[in-house]
Formats: C-alpha cells, structure tokens, sequence
C-alpha cells in the first residue's frame, strides 16, 4: 500500500482518483489548493503526489518548484487539461516524474504505477508502489495533445537541462528541425545561435568545409577565411539535418569532433574548440544503414546518446484539427486574407488520410487550397484537388514540376466558365496567376523574416520589379 496525495481544486477529480487508487488498494489524501499540498506534505509522508497545475493561489508550477526543494525524491506527476508543449516542457525542467492530461484515463493511471514499481526495484528501494490493474505560436513550437506528442513533449523537457548529444530519426515532414529548435530554445543555450545545415543539400566537394570552414589558400578559390557552421554556432546549437547523407570520410571527421570537442578548419593548423551542442537528426533508420555499411557504427553509437523518435501524423490523427486551425490562421496572415474554415465533410476525409508527407503536407495542403479559394469555408471539393497534388509530390519518384502541372490542368478540368470568365479581373486565369505570385511572395517573405532585398534573390527577381509586385498584391 502506498500513500498518495491528490491535489486538485475540482472535487469531482479529487473524488474519482481517489476512489480509483483506494480500490487499487493505496491510500489516498486529498488537497485543494497547492499550500493546502505543502501543509500536508509538511505534517505526514507520501509515496507520491498528483498535481493540477491551474489552481488557486498558488499553482501547481509554483508547488511542484517548492516541493522539489523541500522533498527532491518525491515522485510528482501533473495532472491537468494543459497538454501544450510549453507547460509540459517546464513541468519536466522542474522535476516532474510525469505529465498526464485530461480528461484522466484511470489505465494509464495504473499503467504509470506500474512502472513507478518497476523503477524503485530497479534502483533497489522498497517497492512502494504495487502493481495495480486497469499559445501566438513560437517558431520552435510544437502542437498537439495526443499521447505520443506528451511523451515527446516531456523528452524535449528532460534534454533542455542537460547538454547531451542528441539524435533526432522520423520520416520525412514530422519537424526534426522544429523539434531541434524546441530543446535549443527552452534550454540555457536559448540566447546562442541556433545554426541548421542540412548535410544531403549542401554538394559532397563542399560539405567539409561548410561544416568546418577553410583558411585563405586552403584550395583555389579560397581568397579569404570562410568561418564553417560548427564555429558560426558559438555556445548554441549545431543541427546536422540528414546526417545520415555524409560521406564516410567525413563522417571519421565528424566522430572526432564530437570526441575531442574540437576541429580544424580546411587548410588549417590551429585547434578549434567545439562550444556548440550537437543535435543529428536523420529520416533514415541509421541502425540498418550501419548494418548496410553506409554509416560509422562507432559515429553512430556517438550521437545515440539520447535518441528521440518523431511520431508520424498518423500515429496521431487527434492532433490534426488543431494543426489544421494553426495553419489556416498562418496562411490567412501570409495570404492578407480573412481565416478560413474547414466544412465538417471535408475535416472528416482529411482526418482519414494517411498523410505520407507528415505534418509539412498538411501545412503545404492548407496554404495552397488557402491561395486558390473563393469561399470562407473549404468544402471537400476545395480540398480535394490539392490533396491529389500534394499525393503525387509525395511519391519520391515524382517530378514535384510534372505535379504541379497536373494540379494546373486539374484546376481547369474542374472549372465551370461563369458568364464573364475570360475576360474579367476574377477569370480563372487570373485567379491562378494571382495566388501563385501571392504564395511566392508571402513564402519568400517569411523564409526571410521579412526581408525584401532576400525576399527577391531568393526568388531570382530585381528588387524593384519584387517590391511592385508586393504593391500589386497588397502585401
């Protein structure tokens, strides 16, 4: 039997944990408010504490600093209808055992008890605990309240307080980078660079000394010193995106780095301290390329320090009408429209779809059906069409160009001519043209955080013809 605290100021959770636990034969206490948890904790022992976070007077956050300092080895686990990423990320920085959202499954209760178990024998302390039965959004945050995005949440928590090296594997699209961001940016790094090279982008003759930088005469054409990524992120953050396209000579390379903590510029002869920590990320299953012979086992086994593996979009379909809502806010503000909405229809299909192309396909779908809607709210046969596009970009052999053409023609095929189609400012001509260019010109803005004089080399235009053409379209 183990005595645990429940603190809540809803009597009706308060009631139903408690009456759970007492069947599972532990010993529940209850309080309402987080001194009214303090007071207790301070006057009798307890096996482990249940936290709400929104409460009176002081929250759980401020309760759970409190208790870490006055009784560090008590396991405490949040509860609450909080399941954002920044809450759980600080809940865990603060030393939370766990984090579980409501409404409160009563068998995952049971199933946390039994591993509290299972971790008290392992350390070999008396086994307390039986085994029972049955926010505007952050560049680098993450959505979703699913389970596998809590666990993930409370991962990214875990690793912001430490320095380890990190190893980021998922498919294609399910955000590596931003993940990447989300431990850069809630750690004590945060006010570093955080600095992304993706390893497959950059060509093979070029790739050393991206990452490390050259000296001047290191090789022709090399007229003046070129600081590499690792140096650029000083104290930050270094991403290797698609580390599992290196070279294996580099790869050597990168495996001293990461041992020594220093480098060497191309062409140089003087040692360069490695400041940075070092996130890996690949979509690759580098356990199999090792076995395959296409990556160091030795390198690999350096950067599987802490591992963390993305769950993919349909692994957690409960999480899609929340990214849905966050997209179409982003594409009304890039596109200078009013929100759009999606038609139940339409939302329950998508909710069906496998989404090979993750979390970026659905941001992708949302911004073009956006760009080329007439209506406030997208029916399916607004969707539709683009979602038959985003299925042919998603297939690796695929020419994204030949897709993009077939999604033109099928836009045609579907249009029924109005009487002045053809000849007026709303023709079917022009409504494509108009929210291409629109699309260009706010993607190309915010890829470079507004800056117009990138905006345009980015896009291979003069900057003046750029700027009318953001006239032109009101942006």
């Amino acid at each position: 039997m183990s005595r645990i605290l429940v603190v809540d100021d809803e009597a009706a959770i308060c009631f139903a944990l408690s009456e759970y636990l007492r069947g599972a034969g532990h010993e529940p206490a209850v309080a309402a408010s987080g001194r009214q948890a303090l007071e207790r904790l301070g006057q009798e022992p307890f096996d482990l504490v249940f936290l709400d976070i929104q409460m009176p007077g002081m929250n759980g956050l401020d309760a759970l600093t409190e208790i870490g300092r006055r009784w560090p080895e008590l396991p405490v686990v949040i509860i609450t209808a909080q399941g954002g990423m920044q809450t759980t990320v600080r809940a865990m920085q603060l030393g939370a055992h766990d984090y579980i959202t409501k409404p409160i499954d009563l068998g995952r209760i049971g199933d946390l008890l039994q591993r509290l178990q299972r971790d008290s024998t392992a350390q070999g302390q008396p086994p307390t605990l039986p085994a029972v039965g049955g926010e505007a959004r952050e560049p680098h945050s993450l959505l979703g309240t699913s389970p596998v995005m809590q666990e993930l949440f409370k991962h990214i928590g875990l690793l912001t307080t430490n320095d380890l090296t990190v190893l980021l594997q998922g498919e294609t699209g399910v955000g590596k980078e931003r993940v990447a961001r989300a431990i850069h940016y809630n750690s004590a790094r945060r006010d570093h660079p955080f600095v992304a090279v993706n390893c497959a982008a950059v060509p093979e003759a070029l790739l050393e000394s991206e990452l490390f930088g050259h000296e001047r005469g290191a090789f022709t054409g090399a007229s003046q010193i070129q600081v590499g990524k690792f140096e650029a992120a000083t104290a930050g953050t270094l991403l290797l995106d698609e580390v599992g396209e290196l070279p294996l000579g580099l790869q050597a390379k990168l495996l001293r780095v990461l041992q020594e903590r220093e480098f060497f510029r191309v062409g140089g002869a003087r040692p360069l301290a490695l400041r940075a920590r070092v996130i890996a990320a690949s979509n690759q299953d580098l356990a199999e390329a090792v076995q395959a012979g296409q990556f160091r086992k030795d390198l690999y086994y350096r950067l599987h320090v802490a591992s963390i593996t993305i769950p993919p979009l349909r692994d957690r379909p409960e999480d899609i009408p929340e990214l849905i809502a966050h997209f179409l806010q982003e594409a009304a503000r890039r596109l200078s429209m009013t929100p759009a909405t999606v038609a139940e229809a339409a939302l329950t299909k998508l909710l069906a779809y496998g989404w090979p192309g993750n979390v970026r396909e659905l941001e992708n779908l949302i911004h073009r059906t956006c760009a080329f809607a007439r209506h406030p709210v997208l029916s399916w046969e607004d969707v539709a069409p683009h979602l038959e596009a985003s299925q042919a970009l998603s297939r690796p052999d695929r020419d994204p160009a030949a897709a993009w053409q077939d999604h033109l023609r099928q836009q045609v095929r579907q249009h029924t001519p109005g009487d002045g189609d053809g000849v007026e400012e709303d023709g079917l001509f022009r409504r494509l043209v108009t929210a291409t260019e629109r699309t260009l010109l706010a993607e190309a803005l915010a890829r470079t955080g507004g800056n117009q004089a990138q905006a345009a080399r980015l896009l291979g235009m003069q900057r003046s013809s750029f700027r009318k053409k953001l006239a032109q379209h009101g942006l």
